[in-house]
C-alpha cells in the first residue's frame, strides 16, 4: 500500500467513524469509492473494529491488562462505532448515487 493509498484509507475510515457516529451507528453511506477501498461493507466493518482496538490498545499503559474505565471511555467517545459493531446487520447503508438521485429529484421538484 502507497502513502497515498494509507492516507485514502484512514481519512475514508475518519469519514465512516464520524458518519457512524454522528447517526448513532444507524446509517452510514455506502460511497462507490468505498468498494475500491475496502471492498465490501464487511471489510469497512473490520476494519473499524481494527480501528477501535487499536485506538483501546493505545490507550493502555500495559497491554497485558484492560482497564474497564478505558473501554468505557472509548466506547463513549466513539458511540456510533461501538452500536455498529455490536449490531452491524442494524446499519442502513444508503447508497450515494440513490441518495444524489434523490437530491436531484427534489432539487428539480422545486424548480417546477
Amino acid at each position: 500500500m502507497s502513502w497515498q493509498d494509507a492516507h485514502r484509507y484512514n481519512r475514508a475510515l475518519r469519514e465512516i467513524e464520524t458518519e457512524l457516529n454522528w447517526t448513532d451507528g444507524t446509517e452510514l453511506v455506502w460511497r462507490p469509492e468505498y468498494l475500491e477501498i475496502f471492498g465490501s461493507r464487511e471489510q469497512v466493518l473490520l476494519a473499524l473494529r481494527s480501528r477501535l482496538r487499536t485506538a483501546l490498545y493505545a490507550q493502555l499503559d500495559d497491554l497485558a491488562t484492560t482497564s474497564s474505565e478505558s473501554v468505557r471511555m472509548l466506547a463513549a467517545a466513539h458511540p456510533g462505532v461501538v452500536r455498529a459493531l455490536a449490531l452491524p446487520e442494524a446499519v442502513h447503508w444508503i447508497d450515494a448515487d440513490a441518495d444524489a438521485d434523490a437530491d436531484a429529484d427534489a432539487l428539480v421538484a422545486g424548480a417546477a
